[in-house]
């Protein structure tokens, strides 16, 4: 792979196309051409991206101009072309076939995507282009989150694998995770796996607390530093659907049956109501005439909402204390013995996460490392490996998952007892993510 002097970044107006142009000029100190529709649209990619890493001093580097005049040019002079156009086959492939055109052999060319067929989009491409073409999934906001899914496809070459990875790792500051080319790689498939099956708790318990409910059960204590349905409603919930509809209808292991969406959710997505980005849906605030803020969720029995409870599970509010006293395996040894129906569910997601976690080691991934920096550096969610050593071991986390009737994966089954299971101890404290 050469080196990466002049990129181009496609899609650089959008969020995620200026940070990651912030971060390529500013650690990578390349020069950027920023490309949109339109060359006011660039520009203000351009003022974005500046802000998006806080100095002035990327400005010089970066280069506004629109796919119909600029496209083919900046290509051609580029060694990485990073297309972060929209989410969809339509929109990305023929914008690759103009790429494939126009791009000198040995160039890298990726695409931001959270599980469209890298395979796929490469077929634009001769076999260079091929072995030159990646998926690059940043996390928004690129700056802060610093995870990249590098997604790979059989006409990969494996050593210009390498040499991207060092890339990012070393001169980009990614925490690189090398994910297969399958359904919503690493970090979605499982996050919006707990996220959706935690959604169809709600509705089960929808006379008990609801969505509100599920998202004090799997609170900070249970290593998130946002409840599972808050972060649907950050993401949106027509993000969401489009993630979990793309899985369902595209993979067949056991955790299945818990893609399809909730009919709630795809009602509240009929009346537009999005989550935060359109001012309420599984949640929404209010702001009343004396400047009060008033938070309010959504009961999934009336179509209403409702003022947003508070709770008080004993269990919950002593594992919290734990976790303020540094003390995480006393915090998880109160979950393994709380008594009640929510320490049950507790209980029950701890098991699925770790299961789900560890079965896609293979499949999606090739170390269970992988999968972990996924869910660490990506959601900033307690890895699941590390939950088996907070548990006690592999052996008291199988005994947690057959309670629970949860599978137990066979790389959990064949680990050693007494030696540490969590792997990325230096590169991410797996406390820190804990929230008391």
């Amino acid at each position: 792979m050469r080196e990466i002097k002049t990129v181009t970044i496609l899609g650089a107006n959008g969020a995620m196309g200026s940070g990651s142009a912030g971060v390529i000029a500013a650690f990578g100190g390349a020069k950027v051409h920023m490309l949109a529709r339109d060359v006011e649209k660039a520009k203000q990619g351009i003022e974005a991206a500046v802000a998006s890493v806080k100095t002035d001093t990327i400005r010089a580097r970066m280069i506004p101009g629109s796919y119909d005049a600029d496209l083919e040019k900046a290509v051609a002079e580029s060694d990485w072309v990073f297309e972060l156009v929209a989410e969809s086959y339509e929109v990305k492939e023929p914008i690759n076939a103009r790429i494939a055109k126009a791009r000198r052999p040995g160039t890298i060319v990726s695409t931001v995507s959270s599980g469209l067929s890298i395979g796929r989009l490469a077929k634009a491409y001769d076999e260079d282009g091929q072995k030159h073409y990646y998926g690059t999934h940043f996390f928004n906001p690129p700056y802060k989150m610093i995870l990249c899914e590098l997604v790979t496809h059989a006409g990969n070459d494996k050593k210009v694998t390498q040499a991207l990875g060092e890339y990012l790792e070393k001169v980009l500051g990614r925490a690189v995770v090398y994910t297969n080319d399958t359904p919503a790689f690493a970090g979605n498939r499982i996050g919006f796996q707990l996220m959706n099956e935690v959604a169809h708790f709600a509705e089960k318990y929808a006379d008990k607390g609801g969505i509100a409910l599920m998202d004090e059960i799997m609170s900070g204590y249970t290593g998130r530093a946002m409840g599972p349905l808050a972060t649907a409603d950050f993401v949106g919930l027509d993000v969401h659907k489009a993630i979990v509809d793309n899985i369902y209808d595209n993979t067949k292991d056991e955790a299945h049956e818990t893609f399809k969406l909730p009919g709630y959710f795809q009602k509240l997505i009929d009346a537009g109501k999005l989550g935060m980005k359109s001012g309420g849906g599984l949640t929404k605030v209010v702001k009343h005439a004396d400047g009060k803020r008033e938070k309010f969720v959504y009961n999934i029995k009336t179509g209403e909402y409702d003022p947003y409870p508070k709770f008080d599970i004993p269990f919950i509010k002593e594992a919290r204390q734990k976790i303020k006293e540094s003390d995480y395996k006393g915090a998880m040894d109160v979950v393994k013995k709380a008594s009640g129906f929510e320490a049950d569910i507790a209980r029950y997601f701890i098991s699925r996460y770790i299961s789900y976690s560890l079965s896609l080691v293979g499949e999606v991934v090739d170390t269970k490392e992988n999968t972990d920096g996924a869910m660490g550096f990506g959601f900033n969610w307690v890895p699941a490996s590390a939950f088996v050593d907070f548990l006690g071991g592999p052996k008291e986390t199988i005994k947690l998952m057959e309670a629970s009737k949860i599978p137990v994966p066979k790389l959990l089954k064949d680990a050693k007892e007494g030696k540490k299971f969590y792997e990325l101890g230096d590169k991410l404290d797996a406390r820190s993510l804990f929230k008391g």
